[in-house]
């Protein structure tokens, strides 16, 4: 029995790839599992547990409620695994000391490397994020050789530093190979990071002004396209001829899909009759409004709209080059980005804000 077990199966992206492995007719590039296996503190759809026998053709799903900070519990699931997806990860902005993004991002993959490396499970492909080259400075067109931020704007991007550390030196140590994918901004039917929180800020008037110039670009890739991505991984850790160049690699995932982030927000707001602001506010006054959003932090203790973060993220220049990806793994988008807005339309037309 070939088993893949996806760590964080009920999240965004977690769930799609479990949807993909049992797709009815898959991609002869992906790899193919008798078992998918599902991990989760949260509790995964149960329409998609189909248990149909092997002459089907389509992997059995079972699915496991559990936290990837009890290693125990990792090291149960994980036994007798072919390949780890490891898609657990807290994410979290906020200004709000919070130690459980510690012991999730950091902690956690510790333990998902301790039990793969224990349960000889031979392939583990970790799921980072573009965060983990994010500083002060823009980024155009960037590539894996741009080293980590020597000061982090934010918890999060550290913890996901040092998760990808963990991952990528893991690699060939007891027996396990291993790789990191930086998808950039992931869109797509049931997002729920940043597509509907923008458009009710908007709607509810907490931010009344465009950030920045409007010029900086900010990328942006559909689900399917992460998910096709990390499977080709897989795949290509499996295979003794592609195996090098992709063990204890980092890659970064995207769809050449970079426009300013407001700019990519308008259709959707526009589809739900939300008027978004005419105004916008230059990058240094927003440095100005975010530093004092901080300020009110430490001294009320309540979130703010924004800060720092947010300021380097939408107002520079911050889209990646997919060429590591494409020669190395294959990659290529098979979504194309109008495809990917009109899925994504159809599915917020039937949410109501």
């Amino acid at each position: 029995m070939k088993k893949a077990v996806v760590l964080g199966g009920a999240g965004f992206v977690g769930k799609r790839l479990v949807e993909m492995l049992l797709d009815e007719a898959p991609n002869p590039a992906w790899p193919v599992f008798d078992e998918v296996h599902v991990f989760d503190q949260t509790e995964f759809d149960s329409d998609l547990i189909i248990q149909k026998p092997r002459n089907e053709g389509k992997p059995t799903l079972t699915v496991t409620r559990g936290n990837i900070c009890s290693l125990g519990e990792v090291e149960e699931v994980v036994a007798g695994a072919h390949t780890v997806f490891h898609m657990a990860s807290m994410v979290y902005v906020g200004l709000k000391r919070n130690t459980l993004i510690d012991r999730v991002n950091i902690e956690g993959t510790k333990n998902v490397i301790s039990a793969c490396q224990s349960h000889g499970v031979p392939y583990l492909i970790y799921t980072s994020s573009e965060d983990v080259v994010l500083s002060k400075k823009p980024i155009q067109d960037g590539d894996e050789s741009i080293p980590y931020p020597e000061q982090f704007v934010h918890d999060y991007v550290r913890t996901k530093v040092e998760g990808e550390k963990l991952a990528l030196a893991a690699d060939g140590q007891s027996g396990v190979r291993t790789c990191s994918l930086r998808p950039v901004h992931i869109y797509g039917p049931r997002d729920p990071h940043a597509l509907i929180p923008s458009l009710l800020a908007f709607k509810n008037g907490s931010v009344p002004f465009l950030l920045g110039s409007g010029r900086a670009k900010f990328d942006f890739v559909f689900v399917d396209n992460v998910v096709h991505a990390h499977l080709l991984a897989a795949k290509g850790l499996e295979n003794k001829m592609t195996r090098e160049q992709i063990g204890g690699e980092a890659f970064f995932i995207g769809e050449g899909n970079c426009q300013n982030y407001f700019d990519w927000l308008k259709p959707y707001a526009a589809s739900k009759g939300i008027r978004m602001p005419g105004s916008r506010l230059p990058y240094t006054f927003v440095g100005v409004l975010a530093g004092f959003m901080e300020f009110a932090h430490r001294i009320t203790g309540t979130e703010v709209p924004f800060h720092r973060f947010h300021q380097y993220v939408l107002c520079l220049d911050f889209y990646f080059s997919n060429e590591k990806a494409e020669s190395r793994l294959g990659y290529k988008p098979i979504v194309t980005p109008e495809t990917g807005y009109k899925r994504t339309l159809n599915w917020l037309d039937g949410i109501t804000l």
